[in-house]
């Protein structure tokens, strides 16, 4: 059975999610953007063990404290070849943004490339990845079919879609994206978005706005 644990981390309260399978203390977490201390507390206090690392894409906000938890872990980073040189600019893009010196890190280059297609396994589950390019050039998204479980990143939020006006984003590619990688799965799927509440496909498809204008 898949559990998901949510931690809400940095200034850009992006949801870190921690997935584990029924009893098995093997873990996986995705999107790691910072507060690394938060993230160890709950893996420890559901007797968990990072091992794995998936990213929807590399933004500062999804990947600034992979660096720190892969050092305490030794977790097995899994993200896409497209997005180097965003892992890259972590700690420059901090000093853009104002934030604290040391709150993020350069992101490591992935142990696993990923580019969609792929199948990941987390015990006896698998979640099919799937290519959804638009909000940045490599972002992916994580689905578990049983489940009906879309961990969606910055592509689909509740009432809306991600921005597309950062470097590499492309407004139609999202749309597109969305159209043909996410809205043909089960309307009862639950979508987790990056930021903000879970929604599911059957609400998006029919009441965002940027899906039905007008």
């Amino acid at each position: 059975m898949l559990k998901i644990f949510p931690v809400l981390v940095t200034p850009f309260m992006q949801n870190c999610r921690i997935l584990s399978c029924g009893s098995d203390p093997r873990a996986v977490v995705v999107d790691p953007g910072g507060d690394v201390a938060e993230i160890e507390a709950v893996l420890k206090r559901n007797g968990l063990e990072c091992r794995e690392i998936w990213l929807t894409h590399s933004h500062l906000d999804h990947c600034g404290g992979v660096h720190v938890l892969k050092e305490r872990t030794g977790a097995r980073l899994f993200a896409h070849p497209l997005e180097s040189e965003m892992r890259q600019r972590v700690k420059d893009l901090c000093l853009l943004y104002g934030l604290p010196h040391g709150s993020m890190e350069d992101c490591p280059e992935p142990e696993e490339y990923i580019s969609g297609g792929e199948t990941l396994l987390l015990g006896d589950l698998s979640f099919q990845v799937l290519f959804t390019p638009g909000h940045s050039p490599g972002h992916v998204c994580f689905y578990n079919q049983p489940s009906r479980t879309l961990l969606a990143g910055d592509t689909l939020f509740a009432g809306s879609i991600g921005r597309t006006d950062l470097p590499g984003g492309d407004h139609q590619t999202l749309l597109r994206s969305i159209r043909e990688s996410i809205l043909g799965l089960p309307s009862d799927t639950v979508v987790m978005p990056g930021h903000g509440p879970d929604t599911t496909i059957g609400i998006e498809k029919h009441k965002n706005p940027f899906l039905n204008p007008g």
